[in-house]
């Protein structure tokens, strides 16, 4: 508030104006279509390096589900009529397509952001920040989701000899391994955005991704596992993921598979918020 020259009139200061689309209170704006300009950037970078980009992904996977499928399974016995390798496919399905989600949005997006100068170039257009952001997310859950694709087409080739595969319903562990890929991605871009060096990045796998990875039902049930340590697999979301993805790959769908589902989707949204305001604070400095 302040005094007109001469009249002794009060008025008041122009408020300043929030950036466009911005939300009021979060400081956040809705991301629009330019995401998809962002995603497609990443997906463009892709194509040119697809050969060295999918091999591993999938020789990791493949090479697991044999060995420990095949090796250690002629030792393991399980409850039913079950063998360790099919037991063991459909957690593979999901868990390793995370490992590909996690380097996109740690080192992936750390690279781009600090060392190549791919955040700067873009927010110099009208893209907004939070697009960026979510371009981001959606690019590691899309490269979470065609490798999962990719796994449940060499189940499908292996299962005349392995009998992986028992259900159609298969084809829906790709829905289930985008949404995952949404909440990994968006709590790894978090996680991104207060590294302050690459070798930071380790402990996001040291601390999360690797204690998920062997301990969210993919190798051996939970339910084996002490009290306290079962409580703590169900708040991991690959643990989710894998009880999906088994009861699809097997056919053995069930009603209680609801709450994985809304478990997925109700922490990848608080997680997406999340990755946006914490990535955003880095762009924009």
């Amino acid at each position: 508030m302040s005094m007109t020259a001469g009249t002794g009139e009060r008025t008041h200061a122009p408020r300043p104006r929030r950036p466009r689309g911005e939300l009021p209170y979060i400081g956040l704006a809705i991301p629009g279509r330019l995401t998809f300009r962002v995603w497609q950037r990443n997906r463009d970078v892709f194509f040119q390096l697809w050969r060295a980009e999918l091999l591993p992904p999938l020789l990791e996977p493949l090479v697991t589900l044999l060995g420990l499928g095949l090796g250690l399974g002629a030792f393991v016995q399980l409850g039913g009529d079950i063998e360790y390798v099919q037991f063991l496919a459909p957690g593979i399905l999901v868990a390793f397509p995370m490992f590909v989600a996690t380097f996109e949005a740690l080192y992936g997006a750390y690279f781009r952001m600090t060392q190549h100068g791919t955040y700067d170039a873009i927010a110099a257009t009208p893209v907004r920040p939070e697009e960026i952001v979510a371009g981001e997310i959606a690019w590691a859950a899309s490269r979470m989701t065609l490798n999962t694709a990719l796994i449940a087409l060499v189940l499908l080739v292996l299962t005349p000899w392995l009998d992986l595969v028992g259900s159609p319903l298969i084809i829906f562990t790709i829905p289930i391994a985008f949404v995952t890929g949404v909440l990994i991605g968006s709590i790894g871009i978090a996680f991104t955005s207060r590294a302050r060096s690459v070798s930071q990045l380790s402990y996001f796998f040291s601390l999360f991704i690797l204690p998920m990875f062997w301990f969210s039902g993919g190798f051996f049930p939970i339910d084996e596992l002490p009290g306290w340590a079962g409580t703590v697999a169900w708040f991991f979301p690959l643990t989710h993921a894998v009880d999906l993805s088994r009861a699809l790959v097997t056919g053995d769908v069930y009603a209680g598979l609801i709450v994985n589902m809304l478990w997925l989707i109700l922490a990848a949204i608080p997680a997406f918020w999340l990755g946006l305001a914490a990535m955003k604070q880095r762009i924009v400095k």
